[in-house]
């Protein structure tokens, strides 16, 4: 869940990129910045240090960066850093992404599995999610392999869980309710 900083802060981002038709580029590339920051946190730690000079640290985005995000983003992450909010990056991508996703009726949808979905088992449970919600899917496939068998899916706040475990762990709670 975003702060109201970095919604604020996702939604001017959002509403220049959508006056510029970027949003979905901007996006793209918000979330690239984000799991770059996740992967180097040491990169984040350097653009929130007191120590550093801001200018030092202007140097070192435009050094990353420049040429490879738009030059909006680019601003956008100078003025997260002079502010002392890029540390926030990663909720501002979430709100970002989250209202992207409302507008465009883009829904994220994780399958839980097993073992790895084969292409058309993957294709298959796409659709079906795209016609019982009606929005266009993002599908992911995680593998668990303590589920044993069937699918656990997890859209919006819901989840479905039909797997082989649930299965046994009802099964064991049913014998123990009627054993005891």
């Amino acid at each position: 869940m975003a702060s109201v900083v970095s919604e604020r802060y996702a939604l001017s981002l959002y509403e220049v990129a959508k006056g510029e038709n970027l949003v979905p580029q901007l996006f793209d590339e918000l979330e690239t910045i984000s799991r770059v920051f996740e992967e180097y946190p040491d990169y984040l730690k350097i653009l929130t240090t007191p120590s550093i000079a801001f200018g030092e640290k202007k140097t070192v985005l435009s050094t990353v960066f420049e040429g490879r995000v738009h030059p909006y983003l680019l601003n956008f992450l100078m003025l997260l850093t002079e502010k002392n909010r890029i540390g926030l990056i990663g909720e501002m991508a979430a709100a970002y992404r989250d209202m992207y996703y409302l507008e465009e009726g883009i829904c994220e949808v994780t399958a839980v599995t097993a073992v790895p979905l084969s292409d058309d088992l993957f294709e298959k449970l796409k659709q079906k999610m795209t016609s019982v919600t009606g929005k266009r899917i993002i599908l992911k496939n995680k593998v668990d392999p303590r589920l044993l068998g069937g699918v656990l899916v997890r859209i919006e706040n819901n989840q479905i869980d039909d797997t082989v475990k649930r299965r046994l762990d009802e099964l064991a709670r049913q014998l123990t309710q009627t054993i005891a």
